[in-house]
């Protein structure tokens, strides 16, 4: 296994160039990037770009908005970002991921200022401990690896719903510590492969986007998944999850999948 997902290339003052490593790999081909470290990457990127822009330390990076507008390689990626607002109570970030001058997927994150609004919200819940059995996937792939899995109920190669405590065991590149939105960025796109209701050998179920909304700053390590698939008629299917750290609920995740027989071989 790779020491991280990524290896800085090149820097820049509005992006950077990266080498993606195997742990990148998703399910569906080897030379193809998992959506979960190119969408983290984005989040990585506009949070640099928007504190370059502000000086400032009190944005939370709380929704990410992400759109596969072409399959993300294995190998040289660059991602460049934009300031579309700054203002005084929350920002909006684009960054887009590229690779040989063709754009792969396109992010807007939207940041909110700090402010305590304790009186208004239920008080934290006490820290729970992480549940499941720690377990392998029936899968294997880079990026699957590169995930430490406790399933709480289903599998992933059961058909249905499943929930799973997840966490990564690599840093996204050097020097690079995880926001709350970015570790969560990196997890909830596998929420339609842990809750697939089709066979991986008969069926393609790609996702060409990815939300994820947080009510609060994430906190810890653990992701939970609580996540469910529901098949549509005419081609299509979207996978829904519920988000949680070890407080409880911070959020959700949902994505559009495009499905396809396999070809037969």
């Amino acid at each position: 296994m790779a020491d991280s997902y990524f290896v800085l290339s090149s820097d820049s003052d509005s992006g950077g160039s990266f080498r993606a490593g195997p742990a990148t790999a998703g399910p569906w081909a080897a030379h193809l990037q998992h959506g979960g470290p190119p969408s983290a990457l984005a989040v990585a990127l506009a949070e640099r770009a928007l504190a370059n822009a502000t000086g400032r330390t009190d944005f939370h990076p709380l929704r990410l908005a992400a759109d596969f507008v072409g399959p993300v390689p294995v190998g040289d990626v660059d991602v460049e970002t934009r300031v579309v607002r700054a203002a005084r109570s929350a920002a909006l970030v684009e960054a887009t991921v590229a690779s040989e001058g063709r754009a792969c997927l396109v992010a807007r994150v939207w940041f909110v200022r700090d402010a305590d609004t304790r009186d208004v919200a239920p008080p934290p819940a006490p820290a729970r401990e992480v549940g499941g059995s720690p377990a392998p996937l029936e899968l294997d792939f880079g990026y699957g690896r590169s995930l430490e899995w406790r399933f709480v109920e289903g599998r992933m190669g059961e058909p249905g719903p499943a929930s799973a405590w997840v966490r990564s065991t690599l840093p996204l590149f050097d020097g690079y510590e995880y926001s709350g939105l970015a570790r969560v960025a990196l997890v909830a796109d596998s929420a339609s492969g842990i809750s697939a209701e089709l066979d991986w050998s008969a069926w393609s179920f790609v996702n060409v986007d990815l939300d994820v909304h947080l009510a609060r700053p994430f906190s810890g390590e653990w992701v939970l998944m609580e996540a469910t698939s529901q098949l549509g008629g005419h081609g299509a299917a979207l996978a829904r999850s519920t988000l949680s750290d070890v407080r409880g609920v911070v959020g959700s995740g949902l994505q559009t999948l495009v499905l396809a027989p396999m070809p037969v071989r």
